[in-house]
């Protein structure tokens, strides 16, 4: 077996238990928020229109839009890191190989 197919195949799976450990912690965040609701319909109410408090929170909506709109900056910027990163490793990898093929031309 290659490199490449053995390292293609342990970055599959490690990107596979990553996304299962990912969606078993949202199931996990998703109970915890449903029990938090219940918790909270049982508070005694109290009178919020006086300063309009409610009124003036996001929508639970509008919080998951900002919020990943947010992520999506962090990832765009964090892929643009990477690809950098990647074209560096590129061009070292390539100067590696042609040093190595200087070297056994000499020999």
């Amino acid at each position: 077996m290659s490199t490449m197919n053995t390292y293609t195949e342990f970055l599959e799976k490690a990107q596979g238990e990553f996304l299962n450990g990912l969606k078993q912690a949202q199931e996990l965040n998703i109970a915890t928020l449903a029990s938090f609701k219940d918790l909270v319909a049982s508070v005694p109410t109290a009178d919020a229109t006086e300063n309009n408090v409610v009124a003036k929170l996001p929508t639970p909506a509008e919080v998951v839009e900002r919020t990943f709109a947010f992520t999506n900056q962090v990832l765009e910027t964090r892929k643009a890191y990477m690809l950098k990163l990647a074209e560096m490793a590129g061009e070292t990898q390539k100067q590696l190989l042609d040093a190595a093929n200087r070297a056994a031309a000499k020999n």
